[in-house]
């Protein structure tokens, strides 16, 4: 009898274990942007606020994934928007803008994940963010929606300022009208797994 009472524990704490096992386990997935995605520049001058728009962007992300599709570790992720889909609606303060952040050398804004950190639907991620050829840490907080079909919705913001990239705030007007130092990206990105 208390051979088969071992027998039976024995048999009960391995399938607890493969359930537990089966419920916790993970898979890395490869994510892309998706059109109805964009990054926003927003900013103030001495005579109005402003705001440039990209709809270009191209962003990839690898997260672990558990069998309901929620993230649950960020292993890597890689943003380019190339600097000239920026757009205000105006070409005169476009023309400017380009002419600021150089594009005509550095053609693209990139950021590259160093590490990150979930909790619930908030994504901390940790990396390197370069303008017009100068890089800086930053840390951005992103929180994320898991969409019917699976992708995942992201959306966030962050203020940063043009002097911590080594860029001199624009004037317009023969230097009447001049652009605040202050400037706040906003971002919302459709992540789609690849071959879904």
């Amino acid at each position: 009898m208390p051979f088969r009472r071992t027998i039976l524990l024995v048999l009960l704490f391995s399938s607890i274990s493969a359930l537990l096992l089966t419920g916790s386990s993970t898979a890395q997935t490869l994510y892309e942007q998706t059109s109805g995605s964009f990054i926003t520049i927003a900013g103030t001058s001495t005579l109005h606020e402003w705001t440039m728009t990209s709809k270009e962007g191209r962003c990839q992300a690898n997260f672990e994934i558990d069998a309901n599709g929620v993230p649950t570790r960020l292993n890597s992720l890689s943003l380019k928007i190339r600097s000239e889909s920026l757009k205000s609606g105006q070409t005169a303060m476009d023309k400017n803008a380009y002419s600021t952040l150089n594009t005509d050398t550095y053609k693209n804004i990139t950021f590259n994940l160093v590490s990150a950190n979930i909790i619930n639907t908030k994504i901390q991620c940790d990396g390197n963010l370069t303008v017009a050829g100068v890089t800086k840490r930053i840390t951005v907080d992103a929180v994320y929606k898991v969409l019917p079909d699976k992708s995942l919705l992201c959306t966030g913001s962050k203020k940063i300022t043009m002097s911590d990239f080594e860029i001199e705030a624009p004037s317009f007007m023969f230097g009447t009208v001049r652009t605040g130092n202050e400037m706040t990206l906003t971002f919302k990105v459709n992540l789609e797994p690849v071959g879904k």
